[in-house]
């Protein structure tokens, strides 16, 4: 029972650490997917789809890079960081939810968790973005 419980306190760490890492790719995962789905109900084929939603990925990611290379003020790195963080907090809102939910009963602290678990991941977002120097 207690190598149960240490087990799962390490699994809901990684997950987090995971979260933290992979936080920033929140914007261009659902604009991925967004693409991906609008190919893929237009009646091209899957592989036409996730080809789509690949290079869309990936050009976000350039453009962001480049954005931030070439930006000269604060406040366009800021505007940047932030469109990167707040999908990054609704991603991470329900990632600490659903922890809350599986670990602890319902109740107002499960919100007030997730909330806070939320604010955490975007500031973790906002945090790698600010970091990328040209």
């Amino acid at each position: 029972m207690l190598i149960g419980f240490a087990l799962i306190i390490v699994a809901v760490f990684l997950c987090c650490a995971l979260l933290f890492h992979l936080s920033i790719y929140a914007l261009p995962l659902f604009v991925a997917f967004l693409a991906g789905s609008a190919i893929y109900r237009s009646g091209s084929g899957i592989v036409a789809a996730l080809a789509a939603a690949a290079i869309v990925a990936t050009v976000l990611l350039a453009v962001a890079q480049v954005a931030l290379a070439f930006a000269k003020s604060d406040v366009t790195r800021a505007a940047i960081g932030v469109s990167f963080a707040a999908p990054a907090a609704i991603a991470g809102y329900h990632a600490v939810h659903g922890i809350a939910a599986a670990t602890m009963p319902p109740s107002a602290w499960q919100l007030v968790l997730s909330v806070l678990g939320a604010a955490i991941i975007a500031a973790a977002s906002l945090t790698q973005w600010s970091r990328t120097r040209p």
